[in-house]
């Protein structure tokens, strides 16, 4: 069966660059709105998961700009999860233009967090909703968990996350960190990005500053937020155009 939703959205000003082009925060942002209306429509909410003490957190988001989109332009948003397993749940995204022309796809894997303890919690164990799905994935493989580079002399660039940072489960939005990245990597006019994935792998809490490392090869960047306790709290890779 198939669970896909699909919502229409006039893309903002703001939601590019300098450059015209898409920011991955906003592609995200507009990713994590679609997954959380239909996560209510499936009564897997915020407010339903809250209440039985647990709520969902994303661990890992991978997204390619298939075609530039453009300011102001009207997209369709289309989301479908797949069967979910013990301990996390897929959800892939394509944008695409009014003529059903591909521009931005992604794929996410999300896990059940306890809000008191703040570890994971069994999918299972809190869903109960129907689980064989049969919709393709964005992506033909599950993106690979992003590999450990050494920082050694690379520069630093110090985040302080910020009040507007933080999301309604007290921790840093997950859109929030692809402009850690951009604004260390700070790209310029050639900086076109073609995929971009992050890893999170520990909470980012307000107030708490994180070293930004970040490694520029051909066609490719590396980077990564540490925390003060020396733990990479997420990664990020980007293959560039």
């Amino acid at each position: 069966m198939s669970l896909g939703m699909e919502l229409d959205y006039r893309l903002r000003w703001m939601d590019f660059d300098q450059y015209g082009r898409l920011q991955p925060s906003s592609a995200l942002d507009i990713f994590q709105d679609a997954a959380t209306i239909q996560a209510e429509d499936m009564g897997i909410g915020r407010d339903a998961m809250v209440s039985r003490g647990v709520f969902w957190a994303v661990v890992r988001i991978k997204l390619e700009i298939v075609k530039p989109p453009a300011q102001c332009q009207v997209v369709t948003v289309r989301t479908w999860p797949h069967t979910p397993t013990r301990f996390s749940f897929l959800r892939d995204f394509t944008m695409r233009d009014a003529s059903g022309d591909l521009l931005v796809k992604a794929m996410s894997e999300w896990v059940l967090m306890d809000i008191e303890s703040r570890s994971f919690a069994s999918v299972m164990d809190y869903y109960d909703g129907p689980t064989d799905f049969d919709e393709a994935r964005a992506f033909e493989k599950k993106p690979r968990k992003i590999a450990r580079f050494d920082e050694g002399n690379l520069p630093v660039v110090e985040i302080v996350p910020r009040y507007s940072d933080i999301d309604v489960n007290g921790h840093v939005n997950n859109a929030r960190y692809a402009n850690y990245v951009i604004d260390a990597l700070d790209p310029g006019e050639q900086g076109a990005i073609k995929t971009l994935q992050i890893d999170y792998r520990h909470e980012v809490l307000p107030g708490v500053p994180l070293a930004m490392h970040t490694l520029v090869e051909e066609g490719r960047v590396l980077s990564k937020g540490v925390n003060e306790q020396g733990e990479t709290a997420f990664a990020c890779l980007i293959e560039t155009v």
